[in-house]
């Protein structure tokens, strides 16, 4: 069966066939993890929008509106691409970060719901637009630890209305703002259900300051595993965990959240090709045709990502730095076992399929790598 990502000869041929770099994606798995987190989920009152800026491809927007989902947009092009693959304006909802009177105006207008972060943003909403309903994005200062370019919901965090603001918020209510949701994200580098209920209890808390919302929205947070000893976190205790706080509040109240990376990361790679293996002073590197412009994350947030040298499968009996083609330091990882490489070797590394391309670049003038959709039906490059 070709759709799956440990098929080592399939993959050198997509990589000769395509070219390298690469990103092969499988839907397929995709498909499985959304059927993973409904399940989860099962009984409680909820719905999930895909945070498509973990990867906003036609074809996979595609496959998330196939399956039911709805999408979280965090700017105008995000919008207008969701709009364009067939969510309708219902399906999307907004959480933009420090946004331009512009591009609230601009969802505003086609009636996306949007969550606003900023008390400062309240003037202008209740007078231009006074009948329009909005969510809240708070800040419930839970500062969980783990790498702070990710962690969102802390007293230091651009991101979100602090809860100490209530009382300002409650004044612009009795001028008449519309509140009707809540809205929240933790953070990515999350290692238990425990790390999301703190901010759970605090927007639960907060809630109870509203009448008649519509929706709390906790937005994600779902652990990907990037190293085998990793678990991911107990999904059904947390489901079971908020179904007790939505008792406390004593009207019905629906729950949103927005995976992104949970439903991608594992369902993409990125095959690269091996340009030079070099001797240094004291290690060997493995010079690939790829870099921090295709994949940031090991850079930017000293991310982990599994390599293996798709044309070797001895064992991983040789360290080296795997490194990138960039006139910059650009290291995919250090010191990492391998199977021997050599060059014209192809690489793969897993967990790809989530801020990769969507985060990628032309610097230095570089090429954008492909990218290859692997379906029931055959593979086709999007």
């Amino acid at each position: 069966m070709i759709n799956q990502p440990d098929d080592n000869d399939f993959l050198i041929k997509i990589a000769h066939t395509f070219g390298t770099p690469v990103y092969v994606y499988w839907e397929e798995l995709i498909n499985r993890q959304i059927k993973q987190l409904q399940m989860a989920f099962k009984g409680l009152p909820c719905e999930f929008h895909y945070a498509m800026k973990a990867n906003e491809n036609p074809e996979i927007l595609k496959i998330i509106l196939k399956n039911g989902l709805g999408v979280d947009a965090v700017s105008v092009n995000e919008i207008k691409r969701a709009l364009s693959v067939g969510f309708t304006n219902e399906k999307i909802i907004y959480t933009p970060s420090c946004p331009s009177v512009d591009e609230l105006i601009f969802a505003f207008d086609r009636h996306v719901h949007t969550h606003i972060g900023a008390t400062e943003y309240f003037d202008f909403i209740l007078k231009h637009y006074p009948d329009n309903p909005i969510g809240l994005r708070i800040n419930p200062g839970n500062h969980i630890g783990g790498n702070p370019k990710i962690a969102t919901a802390h007293n230091d965090s651009k991101f979100g209305i602090p809860v100490n603001q209530l009382n300002l918020i409650k004044q612009y209510m009795s001028k008449g703002l519309k509140v009707d949701s809540l809205h929240l994200h933790t953070g990515s580098d999350v290692n238990s259900w425990q790390d999301l209920v703190r901010s759970v209890d605090v927007i639960f808390d907060f809630a109870r300051h509203f009448d008649h919302l519509k929706y709390i929205d906790l937005g994600s947070g779902f652990k990907v595993t990037y190293r085998h000893d990793e678990e991911e976190i107990d999904l059904k205790a947390y489901a079971s965990y908020i179904r007790e706080k939505i008792k406390t509040i004593n009207y019905p109240v629906r729950i949103k959240f927005e995976p992104g990376k949970y439903l991608v990361s594992d369902a993409g790679v990125l095959l690269v090709k091996v340009n030079v293996v070099k001797q240094g002073f004291n290690k060997k590197f493995v010079g690939v045709d790829s870099g921090f412009h295709h994949l940031i994350r090991p850079m930017y947030y000293d991310a982990y990502h599994e390599i293996v040298n798709l044309s070797n499968t001895q064992y991983a009996t040789e360290k080296y730095d795997i490194v990138g083609v960039l006139c910059e330091e650009d290291t995919f990882a250090r010191d990492r076992l391998l199977s021997p490489v050599n060059k014209d070797d192809i690489l793969m590394i897993k967990n790809a399929g989530a801020y990769g391309f969507s985060m990628s670049s032309e610097y230095n003038l570089r090429d954008k790598p492909k990218q290859v959709l692997i379906t029931k039906d055959g593979i086709k490059e999007i």
